[in-house]
């Protein structure tokens, strides 16, 4: 069987564990608005459940392909649809509406897309994908980009199937892995930079936002310093973060194929010393 190192063990658990973390903060913090313990327990245990769940999805290669082609077309048009339709109807009316087009989007999605041309994408529309659901992402968490990290995680794991078999050279893999890392690391400094543009000009609430969920008092100088380290940190650590999640999985996909290689040839030894041997 083909050797898994420990520093790659580490890493997988380390990426592994990304998803369920990240699940239940996100759990913690939409349930901190209504000032129960219990309910913040709830919602952060069902968020790392669903973050196993998500963390499974990505170790996956075909379950992670099939949900991700068939992700972008059907969300892309129920956002777009529900958000519109807030404009002239009711809140249960707008929804239906967006789940009617999430149908039309499945329905598109089985006409003009295959799983494996999902990776065969031209650049130029993988960006336009990227952002659309940055900034989705960024008006989901109410204008705080420090969740659209976990797109960069997702970015990575696609990235290392998209270099798995076209390249053979080690460094056109490297330079590809390290462009879409820079790619995700730019498009969060650009979500940020619009994040706290937004912040500032409308100082007095955000800055209540921000002391309801650090727990503590802030000046407006602070509040200006905090945003300018908070863009700067996480945009490296978003093309830390890409790079290390691209590596990790492009090691992780090599170590399968490399194992279910050796599997299919000791099926086909022991097959050949079966029809050998003496009735």
């Amino acid at each position: 069987m083909p050797f898994l190192s420990t520093s790659l063990k580490v890493k997988l658990l380390l990426l592994a564990a990304i998803f369920p973390v990240a699940f239940s903060l996100i759990g913690w913090f939409f349930s901190s608005f209504y000032q129960n313990t219990e309910a913040k327990v709830f919602y952060a245990a069902l968020g790392f459940v669903l973050g196993i769940f998500f963390s499974f999805i990505c170790f996956r290669r075909k379950l992670f392909t099939v949900v991700l082609y068939k992700a972008p077309i059907p969300l892309a048009l129920f956002l777009l649809a529900w958000w519109f339709s807030h404009l002239f109807t009711s809140g249960w009316l707008a929804f239906l509406i967006g789940a009617l087009w999430f149908f039309i989007g499945l329905w598109l999605n089985s006409e003009l897309v295959l799983p494996y041309q999902f990776y065969r994408i031209k650049k130029r529309f993988l960006v336009l994908i990227y952002l659309f659901f940055s900034i989705a992402m960024l008006g989901f968490f109410m204008g705080i980009p420090v969740f659209n990290l976990l797109l960069g995680v997702l970015a990575g794991n696609y990235l290392s199937i998209r270099v798995l078999y076209p390249y053979s050279s080690k460094t056109t893999i490297k330079k590809n892995l390290v462009q879409g890392a820079w790619f995700t690391a730019l498009s969060l400094l650009g979500i940020t930079l619009f994040a706290g543009i937004i912040a500032i000009s409308d100082m007095e609430n955000s800055l209540l936002l921000a002391q309801n969920l650090l727990q503590t008092q802030l000046s407006k100088k602070l509040f200006l310093l905090l945003l300018t380290l908070g863009a700067v940190f996480l945009t490296l650590f978003q093309f830390v973060l890409t790079l290390f999640s691209a590596r990790t999985m492009l090691n992780w996909w090599h170590y399968r194929r490399k194992k279910l290689m050796k599997e299919r040839m000791n099926r086909l030894a022991q097959a050949g010393d079966s029809s050998n041997s003496p009735v």
